[in-house]
């Protein structure tokens, strides 16, 4: 397995994209298609926000009446086409219409997604001149832009690949994905697209895609809020040649260890790229009794807004991190847990670690951090991956209105 330098969606065979700046957005690319020249197998993960977006709403029904088989995706960002009520649900459908015709993809292939302002009904006139500009001109360099297209306060892209050998045929797995702020997946994040060419096991492909999904996007928080347009899948159609992956074999292991490597990156780049970041911090509980109570304290501190100020502010402040732990109704006894940050005890065997000024100024200084909180009732662990909260934060949410 290795990472491919400057990645495309498009790079695994069979598939062709286009982008363009329709106009939902007042600079960059805001308008992309991806498409897979076959139908494709699909599993998608969507926000559990009670607040679904229309577009969600129209893809979980068009995955549910196709037996989870994809072969096109059409993407704006700028509007989230969320809270539009009975309208955003015909102007999903219009779209989804427009782009079939245009392409000769059945209607129920086709996903529509969105992301950007909340409460604002999509300008289809934007939406049908922008699809009349890309739908005729999909190609495999096309999907350069698409990186770009569906970002909204990013400030970088975020694409990635991994090729792999299965059987003697190259497989390969690409992803792009957006998110800087409003950022607490709940079985998906933000918008996170990946591409493959692999011939797998539906049913595998399932439960793989949801396994790497737990344990990579459902593990970063940059403000503990879960989006409502919140779409993460994956398309396989195939096209690789290779022998069909199957449960329980060496080649379906490999391509979840790519998988899960790929998607690991894509997350992570989310927190690295988080709206002010200054920061990007590892939050490890070790030693709990369960995965799940693990996860919470991980969560609990990652998601403490005096922790993240504390991290900005370069302070060791390991009081805030014990009581966001102990504030998530998991046990532990305080008196016999340690606390590390970049493997530096400040607190151990229930004692906090008295360390000079300059010790806590160099412990803190580092962009990245590893805060690792071993609470001694058990064997689980889990890791959570977040950010600071800044000064720049608080302005680009107070500056991004409806």
């Amino acid at each position: 397995m290795y990472f491919i330098d400057n990645p495309k969606i498009t790079d695994p065979k069979g598939y062709t994209a286009a982008a363009t700046r329709a106009g939902f957005k007042r600079k960059r690319k805001d308008l992309c298609i991806i498409k897979s020249a076959v139908p494709a197998r699909c599993s998608a993960k969507f926000t559990r926000n009670m607040v679904k977006a229309a577009p969600v709403l129209a893809g979980m029904k068009t995955l549910k009446n196709s037996g989870n088989m994809l072969q096109a995706l059409i993407v704006n960002s700028g509007n989230a086409n969320a809270g539009t009520g009975s309208q955003g649900m015909q102007d999903v459908a219009e779209t989804v219409a427009i782009l079939s015709q245009k392409s000769g993809v059945p209607e129920n292939l086709i996903l529509a997604s969105s992301t950007g302002v909340i409460g604002e009904f999509l300008d289809m006139e934007k939406m049908k001149v922008g699809l009349d500009a890309i739908a005729h001109r999909l190609s495999v360099d096309g999907g350069a832009g698409c990186a770009e297209a569906i970002l909204t306060t990013d400030t970088v892209e975020k694409s990635f690949g991994v090729k792999i050998d299965i059987q003697g045929k190259e497989v390969t797995i690409c992803g792009i994905t957006k998110g800087s702020g409003m950022i607490q997946p709940n079985m998906a994040t933000t918008l996170a697209f990946v591409t493959s060419d692999a011939d797998i096991d539906h049913g595998l492909l399932e439960q793989i895609f949801t396994d790497c999904v737990n344990r990579s996007y459902n593990m970063i928080t940059v403000d503990g809020h879960t989006s409502t347009n919140d779409t993460a899948l994956i398309m396989t159609n195939g096209l690789a040649g290779n022998p069909t992956i199957q449960t329980g074999t060496p080649e379906a292991k490999l391509f979840q260890a790519a998988l899960m490597a790929l998607m690991l990156e894509m997350a992570k780049s989310i927190v690295k790229d988080g709206e002010g970041a200054t920061k990007f911090v590892t939050v490890s509980v070790k030693q709990a009794d369960t995965f799940e109570n693990a996860k919470k304290m991980a969560f609990g501190i990652a998601n403490s807004a005096l922790v993240k100020t504390a991290i900005f502010g370069e302070d060791p402040n390991w009081g805030r991190i014990l009581s966001a732990a102990g504030m998530v109704d998991v046990e532990f006894d305080p008196g016999k847990a340690d606390l590390q940050i970049n493997d530096v005890y400040i607190y151990q065997n229930g004692n906090p670690v008295t360390l000079t000024k300059t010790e806590k100024q160099k412990l803190m200084t580092p962009v990245k951090l590893d805060i690792i909180l071993n609470v001694y009732t058990g064997a689980e662990s889990a890791m959570v991956y977040t950010s600071d909260l800044s000064y720049e934060y608080v302005r680009i949410n107070a500056e991004y209105h409806t």
